[in-house]
């Protein structure tokens, strides 16, 4: 998902969330009207009652025959953190089957809408019609849905104590895959993928380095890592887009310099004064609904992921409405009173140092160490391919040199497929893809190619 229109929360102070009615059969009442915290439980070992609590059948009306699970798990007894979760176990051979954890960029964003919107069993069309999705990831893979960081999505802390740097969102996320696999032991020692989209590439570089270094951290066979239109870079040297809009005329030639010129002014401040080069880029490349940004001006575009749209995708309007429904949270436990938001701005301004860190050295081993899957779409607006590709091109790894050498070869989703999906690259365990006519939103755009 996009990091661009997130702002918009910080910059205009409000978000206007799409709204939409729909049938769904759970019944509510005084019993489940409250959100399901299962820490207690797992505490004190009432692992079958836990469980029972915690199941989910509103995917059945959609054919979806898998068993899900949803909850929330206190991350921070102190502090009172609670992270939401919902499992979506594989349809085929589910005892066997992959566990694959899947977060959403943001920060802030709920991974439901990478559920309803890019991977999930069932898809969400506006208004609001729910249907089933097929092929789907969950066909030979159990999904586990993690709102992250503390903030994002169903996520919340009673005392607003959101983390404020990486470090914070890893040490919640390895207590609340700790507390899981008590809860679901069954998933122990099983082959495990780390899936991040966007921003949330981060949180899977840094989760499986952690992994990596700490053998012991947690009782799963760590297989790989997924870092989907991925925020790895520093925001400066991936966000630059003024040749790419220039390319799809979005930018004349005058709006072109006017841009790469002020991306220059900002990389000259930045070690001067970073709090200035953040506020520049705010006004600059992301989109506001009150005072346009520089972007907007120059571009007449209102959402800055795809040249192929000017506005955010109203798909995603009826996610955020139908997330919001008081029958849907309380029949995966979220608790009617629970809402979801497109971004939590508070949440945002904590990380906004974080957008300047480079996470080159983790990611370097973690590529020496375990198998990386890193794609771009071919027409992000907001992280372009190309200055993914640059990056990639800088890094130090015991296959390094075979990466920089190593031929582009056209790829194809499955076998009869018809023309190619993308490119792809691939030295050693390392494999970085460039999808074909995706976006920044490359699993909304194309979900069938991206599963």
């Amino acid at each position: 998902m996009e990091i661009s229109t997130l702002w918009w929360c910080i910059l205009a102070g409000c978000l206007q969330l799409a709204t939409c009615k729909h049938d769904e059969p759970t019944e509510i009442g005084p019993s489940n009207l409250e959100p399901l915290f299962l820490t207690p439980m797992i505490e004190t070992c009432d692992y079958d009652t836990a469980q029972n609590k915690s199941r989910v059948q509103y995917f059945r009306q959609y054919g979806i025959n898998s068993s899900a699970y949803s909850g929330y798990i206190t991350v921070n007894e102190t502090t009172k953190n609670n992270m939401f979760f919902l499992l979506i176990e594989a349809e085929e051979n589910a005892t066997t089957a992959p566990l694959m954890l899947w977060t959403q960029g943001g920060p802030g964003l709920s991974a439901l809408f990478g559920l309803f919107l890019q991977n999930g069993p069932v898809q969400i069309k506006y208004p609001a019609n729910v249907s089933r999705r097929q092929p789907t990831i969950q066909q030979n893979m159990s999904v586990l849905y993690l709102d992250a960081p503390v903030g994002a999505g169903f996520s919340f802390s009673n005392t607003s104590s959101y983390p404020a740097q990486m470090e914070d969102v890893i040490i919640d996320i390895v207590e609340f895959m700790k507390q899981f696999l008590q809860l679901f032991s069954k998933y122990k020692q099983r082959e495990f993928y780390v899936a991040g989209d966007s921003y949330a590439a981060r949180y899977s570089v840094m989760l499986a380095e952690k992994m990596l270094k700490e053998k012991s951290l947690l009782d799963l066979d760590l297989q790989g890592v997924i870092g989907g239109v991925g925020f790895l870079a520093p925001v400066l040297q991936l966000a630059d887009s003024s040749d790419f809009l220039y390319q799809v005329s979005m930018l004349n030639l005058q709006g072109y310099t006017f841009l790469k010129d002020h991306f220059k002014n900002m990389s000259i401040i930045l070690p001067q004064n970073s709090t200035i080069a953040l506020g520049m880029l705010l006004s600059t490349i992301f989109t506001s609904e009150t005072q346009k940004t520089l972007f907007q001006n120059l571009t007449q575009y209102d959402d800055h992921a795809s040249p192929l749209y000017t506005k955010r995708p109203l798909d995603m309007y009826a996610c955020v409405g139908y997330v919001n429904d008081t029958n849907f949270k309380v029949a995966i436990h979220a608790g009617a009173n629970a809402s979801v938001q497109f971004a939590n701005p508070y949440l945002l301004y904590r990380f906004a140092s974080d957008w300047l860190v480079d996470v080159k050295d983790s990611l370097e081993y973690v590529l020496n160490n375990t198998r990386v899957l890193l794609y771009s779409g071919q027409l992000d607006v907001l992280f372009p391919a190309r200055n993914m590709q640059l990056y990639l091109e800088m890094f130090n790894w015991t296959e390094s040199d075979a990466y920089r050498t190593a031929d582009r070869r056209a790829w194809q989703p499955y076998s009869k497929y018809y023309g190619s999906a993308g490119y792809t690259k691939t030295a050693g365990n390392f494999t970085f893809a460039v999808l074909l006519g995706m976006s920044h939103y490359a699993g909304y755009d194309k979900p069938e190619e991206v599963y």
